[in-house]
């Protein structure tokens, strides 16, 4: 049996360069792990790179292994690799595919998992996996290149640089920084002891800015013509000091003109004074006068001139007798 084996180790040797001659790879030898064994569907998978992913990569489904990779084509910029699945394998046609690392120097795997609560819907033979669903391996290289960036790029000196800054803004003095500290304690404490006060004020805050924003137009108008106008408004006010000081001479020929007439307009003033008081005052008094008047009439004038109570007892002979007449006519004794 050993001869045997030894006499087909040759054999197979020479048969597998043979097919390697031919452009046969490797990998397409059916050697036990590079393949699926038993029925199988395909699914392809669009990824927005696969840097790095080997050759029969697995295809890992909570950690079991449910498949292996069987080729990548490039169409346009998107890589799409064709995955054998075993048939057992029930996967949701809304399944996320990743490419991970099982260690951090570990090859790169086809990581499948299907969120809860996912519709009953399978993936079939022939179905895709759009790049939407699909995150692509963020590799030990990657990482490493990231890290050289920060140390050679100058980072660290900016971390430093930030650190230094920050303990230059607070005080050295431990006694001052522990007053700070309370400070802020207390502007807190009684923020929070105000919420109240500063629910108003955020809500009229909120209001005015709900103004403002319904009166846009105005305001874009203000700060539009408002410049202009406010530059005119200044000529007007600058103009009317100018007259206002020009007219300092006018009030000194005027003063001339007034001073020898200055006795008469006294004298007319202390007139026209009493008189514009009393017209001042008349619309207090003549309600007054007016109600005094209309008392006189009702109480006293009118009843004397309806019921007069007149008794004559002796009529002077002396006095003429028209005046008499007239005077018993003006009180209605007589016709």
């Amino acid at each position: 049996m050993r001869r045997a084996a030894a006499r087909l180790v040759p054999v197979l040797t020479v048969a597998a360069l043979v097919l390697t001659g031919c452009g046969v790879k490797a990998t397409d030898i059916p050697i036990p792990g590079t393949y699926i064994s038993g029925e199988t569907y395909s699914v392809r998978i669009e990824f927005g790179s696969v840097l790095n992913l080997p050759d029969r990569a697995k295809v890992i489904n909570e950690g079991v292994e449910i498949g292996m990779l069987d080729h990548i084509d490039l169409v346009g910029t998107t890589a799409v690799a064709t995955v054998d699945i075993e048939a057992g394998a029930k996967l949701p046609r809304s399944t996320t595919a990743e490419l991970r690392q099982s260690t951090i120097l570990g090859d790169i795997h086809i990581a499948l998992e299907a969120p809860k609560n996912a519709p009953a819907t399978f993936l079939s033979d022939g179905d895709l996996i759009p790049v939407s669903q699909t995150v692509p391996a963020t590799n030990v290289e990657d990482i490493l290149r990231a890290l050289s960036n920060i140390v050679t790029g100058g980072r660290w000196s900016d971390i430093q640089q930030l650190v230094t800054d920050v303990n230059a803004a607070f005080p050295a003095d431990p006694a001052e920084l522990d007053r700070i500290n309370r400070a802020g304690r207390a502007a807190l404490s009684d923020m929070a002891a105000h919420t109240a006060e500063l629910d108003r004020i955020l809500v009229s805050a909120q209001q005015i800015t709900g103004k403002l924003e319904s009166g846009r137009g105005s305001i874009d108008n203000i700060l539009t013509n408002g410049p202009a106008r406010a530059a005119g408004l200044s000529d007007v006010l600058f103009n009317v000091v100018k007259l206002i000081i020009s007219g300092g001479a006018l009030a000194g020929n005027l003063g001339t003109l007034i001073n020898p007439y200055l006795g008469d307009f006294r004298s007319i003033v202390s007139v026209l004074a009493p008189t514009a008081v009393t017209i001042g005052y008349s619309d207090i008094t003549l309600s007054e006068n007016l109600e005094t008047f209309r008392i006189l009439l009702r109480d006293k004038l009118i009843p004397f001139l309806n019921a007069p109570d007149v008794q004559i007892r002796r009529v002077d002979t002396q006095v003429r007798a028209d005046e008499l007449v007239t005077t018993l006519r003006a009180l209605g004794m007589v016709p």
